[in-house]
């Protein structure tokens, strides 16, 4: 029993030795010997190793140079791990089965090291961590500016030893956008201020139309303009008692943009932050709107209809949108005198879109497009018309986006979040009852308008809330009332700065009444505005275009 116990004990330590002496002869110095071949998953890699049979190292690079260095780096490291291979006598294996085996054991994991070392999948060289958003935003198509004088007498109601003042403004601006060109009208404002001969200073106002147009390669209709107007100088002479030259110099800046729908990419946090509209959803839908009018005056035929949608209204439910308007029509027709009749035809439509990803208080842009219009004249009385409209529906919310910075056009105009911060302010007030009150049922509340206005460091916030109050009366009936509340406060928020805008989230936390007396209510209300300053700023993204 010895001896046999004896023999079991030698038994185990050979095979102890044999793991530990003659196994790692398969992992030369922790490394794993390879054979690296062309594989599936790293069919974008712009190098190529392979070991034939004699184990030299052949490497084909391909034109582009951005993937050399971790090519030649991964090489040198794969020869140095593989040139223990042929140290080793006592590894007695033909050469093909020893490429056979580096095959085996490491052909998975070097095609997944190779993409790890090159941050590439099977898109085209694209990281696969990069993480894209759809955006609605506008894109710079061209920018301009013009100068003008405008030069006008003026005949003064009192006579006058001298001016004091003359104020300038440019207002009621309005735009056109035609091909390559866009047109400004408006009205220069001046407020003159003179001495008169008693010694009082007397006032005297002058409306002067303005209209003028500057060129813009690739503007078209449709498009968006932003116009900045500045009142440069302003130069009088008195020349009489009554008669006064002015001269005032203008310039205008112009910017015409397009909005459209962009793919984004987007970086982590320490990543430029901007406030955009991103897309949550869109589809479109066409509607067909087939009415019977009767003409008020007998036809002999039908020169023209013309359509076009007006007075559109949505609401935002769970992934639909609901669209509401008035489809405008006017019929040009030559009655049975040879005289052209006009009549117009107001027709209300209704109609939804499913929109997967909407929710109610996202923001809703909706486009119509005319299509076709068809009719058919019954008789001399009785006009037949079918109009069929395409509705595109774009659902969006405003939300803060880190985005990366692209090298190539387009160019957005985007706002940069220079801060964000959140105030808070009660309002308590006590409230008249219209009636004698017994109980106070519900309050709803709402806030109606609300601005705000930027000085350094500070934001200065006001509103309006809106309030409908139900209540019960001494009799058991019950009433309605509404009030509205003016609010004011301001908030800290360094970096802040006079031109700079602000983005406004208002939410009316709690409402708390407590009825006084029959007449008297006294009403509490919580309110929270959430802040977030911002600079308009040019983006270039190199981003495609989305339809």
């Amino acid at each position: 029993m010895i001896l046999i116990g004896f023999a079991v004990i030698i038994f185990l330590l050979f095979l102890v030795v044999y793991y530990y002496m003659v196994k790692p002869k398969n992992f030369i110095g922790g490394f794993r010997k390879f054979k690296i071949q062309q594989s599936k998953s790293v069919d974008n890699l712009d190098c190529l190793t392979v070991f034939d049979k004699s184990d030299e190292i052949h490497t084909e690079r391909g034109d582009e140079d951005k993937n050399l260095e971790s090519c030649s780096k991964f090489q040198e490291e794969i020869q140095e791990q593989c040139s223990h291979y042929d140290e080793e006598e006592s590894f007695n294996k033909t050469e093909d089965e020893k490429l056979d085996l580096c095959e085996e054991s490491s052909h998975d994991s070097v095609s997944q090291d190779i993409s790890d070392v090159l941050g590439i999948n099977q898109t085209g060289g694209k990281r696969e961590d990069k993480k894209m958003a759809l955006i609605k935003v506008p894109v710079l198509i061209g920018e301009g500016s013009i100068q003008k004088m405008v030069e006008s007498t003026v005949t003064l109601e009192e006579s006058a030893i001298k001016v004091k003042e003359i104020r300038a403004l440019v207002e009621s601006l309005n735009t056109t956008v035609i091909q390559d060109k866009v047109i400004i009208q408006g009205t220069l404002h001046k407020q003159i201020f003179y001495v008169g001969e008693d010694a009082v200073v007397h006032h005297q106002t002058e409306l002067i139309p303005i209209s003028y147009f500057i060129d813009i390669d690739g503007a078209l209709p449709g498009m968006n303009t932003t116009v900045t107007p500045v009142v440069e100088h302003v130069a009088f002479t008195l020349l009489d008692a009554t008669t006064l030259h002015q001269k005032v110099i203008l310039s205008f800046s112009v910017t015409v943009t397009d909005v459209q729908n962009l793919e984004v990419e987007t970086g982590e946090e320490e990543t430029p932050l901007y406030y955009v509209s991103e897309i949550e959803g869109q589809n479109s839908q066409q509607l067909i709107v087939e009415t019977t009018v009767t003409l008020n005056q007998p036809a002999l035929k039908v020169d023209e209809i013309t359509a076009v949608v007006q007075d559109i209204l949505t609401d935002v439910i769970t992934d639909k949108v609901i669209i509401q308007g008035i489809l405008h029509k006017q019929i040009f027709y030559v009655g049975l005198d040879n005289i052209e009749y006009h009549q117009a035809e107001d027709i209300p439509f209704s109609l939804f879109v499913d929109v997967e990803g909407a929710a109610p208080g996202m923001h809703v842009q909706v486009e119509s497009t005319i299509e076709t219009i068809s009719y058919t004249l019954e008789n001399s009385n009785d006009l037949t018309q079918k109009v069929v409209i395409q509705f595109s529906v774009v659902v969006t919310q405003s939300t803060s986006l880190n985005i990366v910075e692209g090298t190539e056009e387009p160019i957005i105009l985007v706002d940069e979040v220079v801060g964000e911060t959140t105030g808070q302010t009660l309002l308590q007030d006590i409230i008249t009852m219209d009636k004698p009150t017994q109980k106070i049922r519900d309050v709803d509340a709402e806030v109606t308008s609300i601005t705000a206005q930027i000085i350094a460091n500070k934001v200065i916030i006001q509103g309006i809330i809106h309030k409908q109050i139900y209540y019960i009366g001494t009799d058991d009936i019950e009433y309605e009332m509404g009030e509205d509340v003016e609010f004011s406060f301001f908030v800290d928020l360094p970096d802040a700065e006079p031109g700079m805008h602000a983005a406004l989230v208002p939410t009316i936390e709690s409402v708390i009444t407590e009825l006084l007396s029959e007449t008297e209510m006294l009403e509490k209300v919580v309110l929270k505005v959430d802040v977030l300053v911002l600079s308009t700023v040019r983006l270039n993204i190199g981003a495609v275009p989305v339809p």
